[in-house]
């Protein structure tokens, strides 16, 4: 007979069981985890991306006028909100300066996260080509407003809906933050750029449009609360961090999501599984940047459970199998949907929940579609799932 089991030794057993319980899940292959090691899942694929990246040419908006519009201003035209549309507008819309910035965000995001891997001096200079081009030198950078972004054709105002066309500006930032300490930019440049995402970021604040994005019910409100996070994030604002925090909190949950987990304004649109993913992606991406040990985000919940945790719920098994879709399907390209979803990977390792990770880990790898690209704000969810050195 051993020795007695006191409290001691039942403590070291429990202690000793516990350590090889975790060895082994972090060992076995077969065994699913939520704490999947990001960059480790990621570099496959980003050092096959990164050749491009590094070749992709610097396109800032000067490279495109835009028909009567102010120099180095950004311009983008939709479709009217409201009516018939028509074809032959709608082939004169003048998309180029939407495009060129969602292709540099893409290009600065990937080459920033191949240089988190590597400490490539090659990746972050390339990176500082395109920010130098788009936000410091005055001959080509952008004016750091969007005046006239989502105006519809004929017009010379903007729209609320044109926030939609600056959601890569929240990836392209990010992205910075793992650059400070390389040589992407020397340190009166860094300077220059933080002061145009400041300069921004008093545009989203203040300007009636991006005010009226904000207020909405939909993923103009996402879109706008993951710019204004990312640059937040990126200030060290604990001010503005905490502003879009009591934002996402009240009103975005309320405002956005019903009882069972659904998006009601997105599924109404045209298009309603597309937008229903693409918020998927924008609230994730915002409660990543927001979440905090003394305030956590994905946990949080209003009183009749709704939060993040009730739309990945309902979101897990529509995107594992989008035949199930409830609703009608979307008026275009809903066979070329899910598409890579880092929603999925970022409330797996919130919620503990490996089914997650692994359909992410599935769909990670399919290509996204080029006619509906403006609807996968987050290319290279590691620069989220890392801490950076700055801007946290």
């Amino acid at each position: 007979m051993g020795p007695p089991l006191t409290r001691r030794n039942f403590l070291a057993l429990t202690s000793a069981a516990l350590t090889s319980h975790l060895l082994y899940a972090q060992n076995a292959p077969n065994v699913p985890t939520a704490r999947i090691n990001v960059a480790d899942a990621e570099r496959p694929r980003i050092l096959s991306e990164a050749p491009h990246a590094l070749a992709a040419p610097v396109t800032p908006i000067t490279s495109s006028p835009a028909p009567h519009a102010p120099a180095n201003t950004f311009v983008s035209e939709i479709e009217p909100e409201r009516g018939v549309s028509d074809p032959h507008a709608s082939a004169k819309l003048f998309r180029t300066h939407a495009v060129a910035l969602r292709n540099t965000s893409v290009n600065i995001a990937c080459l920033s996260a191949a240089y988190l891997l590597t400490h490539d001096e090659q990746y972050a200079h390339r990176a500082g080509a395109h920010l130098r081009a788009w936000f410091i030198t005055p001959a080509t950078r952008m004016l750091p407003n969007a005046d006239l972004a989502g105006r519809e054709y004929g017009s010379e105002t903007g729209t609320p809906a044109g926030i939609v066309d600056l959601a890569p500006l929240a990836e392209l930032i990010r992205s910075t933050s793992f650059l400070v300490d390389s040589q992407a930019l020397a340190e009166d440049e860094f300077d220059a750029l933080n002061q145009w995402f400041a300069d921004f970021a008093s545009w989203l604040d203040t300007n009636r449009s991006a005010g009226i994005a904000r207020d909405a019910k939909d993923h103009r409100a996402s879109a706008w609360l993951l710019i204004r996070s990312a640059i937040a994030r990126s200030a060290r604002s604990d001010a503005d961090l905490e502003a879009c925090r009591k934002r996402f909190r009240a009103p975005t949950l309320r405002n956005q999501i019903n009882e069972a987990g659904i998006f009601p304004q997105e599924v109404a649109t045209p298009n309603p599984y597309r937008n229903t993913l693409f918020n998927f992606d924008l609230l994730a991406g915002a409660c990543q940047l927001l979440d905090s040990p003394f305030d956590l985000l994905w946990e949080y919940q209003l009183i009749d459970e709704v939060g993040m945790r009730s739309v990945a719920a309902y979101l897990y098994p529509l995107i594992l199998d989008p035949e199930k879709w409830p609703y009608v399907a979307d008026a275009d390209h809903f066979m070329e949907l899910p598409g890579p979803r880092p929603a999925l990977l970022f409330a797996g390792r919130a919620y503990e929940r490996p089914e997650y990770v692994a359909l992410w880990r599935k769909l990670d790898s399919q290509p996204v579609p080029e006619d509906i690209a403006g609807s996968f704000p987050i290319r290279q969810p590691l620069l989220w799932t890392e801490r950076a050195a700055h801007g946290y």
